[in-house]
């Protein structure tokens, strides 16, 4: 069995001696491991005699590997080691971040075959898949100001501190939005902040979307009809409470296969978005499911 451990020595978790030791795990386990590594341009080399493909690192990492395998038609099974700041599919899936456990689950999860996958729809943000979460509003200017140093030293938490820093110059942003269901029917809404959400987790272990899970057929839209400063507030403590924040009253959420977005004015047009935990080049227009699938290995405990 080969398995390709693709990294991003560029990335600010990155840990050259912990990805020595998930490659040693993995051969002690009986595999042969190729080190493979993510460029600036995203590009890098899928093996063809590659039997699972293990990216160490984040959401972000395996977006870029996701989108690299999609556009060259190749189809194998995928883990993730959680070596990145936030790791929402790692979380959801349940893998472990002991890389010796890690391996000999994943392992034990490969011989199972069948049994031991999790086929996920794609979801694609105008034609580009993504594995997580898009959001635009408050969360997205904070990812486009944080500061990478502070990241590599406290990790997530430099986002809190750049979403702080951000109430002294508060976004105004509108956006209008057109839903449609998996049943064909519309809905509009203006929104002053919107999430994407494909996995259960957001920004660590909260959840935005109760329902959300990769393996669903399904997106969810959660839509701010307002976003001042003490509604954005409102918002995140009913969240970090474990509440689902559809409860609160300026707050929509729709299950979706296509989402259209449209930016209302021209600060909300230069506004960032921030894609599985990082700054997207352009803003999107349309995000669907795709109909295509990736499949993830699950690991098997002991």
């Amino acid at each position: 069995m080969l398995v390709e451990l693709i990294h991003n020595p560029a990335s600010g978790t990155f840990d050259e001696f912990r990805l020595d030791v998930l490659s040693r795990a993995f051969q002690a386990c009986g595999a042969k491991v190729r080190l493979g590594r993510t460029e600036h341009d995203g590009r890098f080399e899928i093996f063809p005699d590659s039997d699972l493909v293990c990216i160490s690192g984040g959401d972000g990492a395996l977006r870029l590997v996701v989108a690299s395998m999609v556009k060259s038609g190749i189809t194998k099974p995928l883990c993730v080691f959680p070596a990145g700041t936030v790791n929402l599919v790692a979380r959801e899936i349940g893998y472990s971040s002991d890389p010796e456990i890690f391996a000999r689950e994943v392992m034990s999860g490969f011989l199972a075959g069948n049994s031991a996958r999790l086929a996920a729809p794609l979801i694609t943000s105008d034609d580009q898949p993504f594995v997580a979460c898009i959001s635009a509003g408050p969360d997205g200017q904070a990812v486009a100001r944080h500061s990478p140093a502070l990241k590599k030293r406290i990790g997530g938490a430099a986002y809190g501190w750049s979403l702080l820093r951000l109430l002294a110059d508060w976004p105004h942003l509108r956006f209008s939005l057109t839903v449609e269901a998996s049943d064909g029917s519309r809905t509009e809404l203006s929104s002053a902040a919107f999430y994407l959400i494909k996995a259960r987790h957001y920004a660590g272990n909260w959840t935005l979307a109760p329902a959300a899970e990769l393996a669903s057929d399904i997106f969810h839209v959660i839509a701010l009809n307002r976003a001042r400063r003490r509604d954005f507030i409102r918002f995140i403590a009913t969240i970090a409470l474990g509440r689902d924040p559809a409860q609160l009253a300026f707050v929509r959420s729709l299950p979706a296969v296509d989402l259209a977005i449209r930016a209302d004015d021209k600060p909300s047009r230069q506004a960032a978005f921030q894609v599985d935990g990082d700054m997207m080049a352009t803003q999107p227009r349309r995000i669907r499911m795709s109909g295509q699938m990736i499949t993830y290995c699950l690991p098997l405990p002991d």
